[in-house]
């Protein structure tokens, strides 16, 4: 029987734009894995939506340096808050990654 990817549940900053336009937005991660990650966002957007996403992983997970990631992704479900305070949420696929072992995050 395959085993699921491991995740993590880590509240981590991140950037994601929806893929071809020029302004990124701010969002957090609640949980991530190789294959894919839960994070709050900004808004809500629609299923199949393609994104770009950029963080960096802490050293326990990077290895001996931080590890910024560089994604693309498609939102597979948009969770809208619950209450007017309530942040919404994306859970996308990732679909490409690539890293940069010891490098900072991209200036806004």
């Amino acid at each position: 029987m395959p085993s699921r990817a491991q995740r993590f549940r880590l509240n981590l900053p991140l950037r994601y734009r929806i893929a071809g336009q020029p302004a990124w937005r701010n969002g957090t991660t609640r949980d991530i894995s190789r294959s894919g990650l839960l994070f709050e966002a900004e808004e809500t957007l629609k299923p199949n939506d393609r994104l770009e996403i950029n963080l960096v992983l802490p050293v326990e997970i990077g290895g001996l340096s931080a590890t910024e990631v560089f994604c693309k992704g498609e939102v597979v479900r948009s969770i809208s808050g619950q209450e007017t305070t309530a942040t919404p949420a994306l859970a996308a696929k990732i679909l490409q990654y690539h890293f940069h072992h010891g490098s900072h995050a991209a200036e806004a």
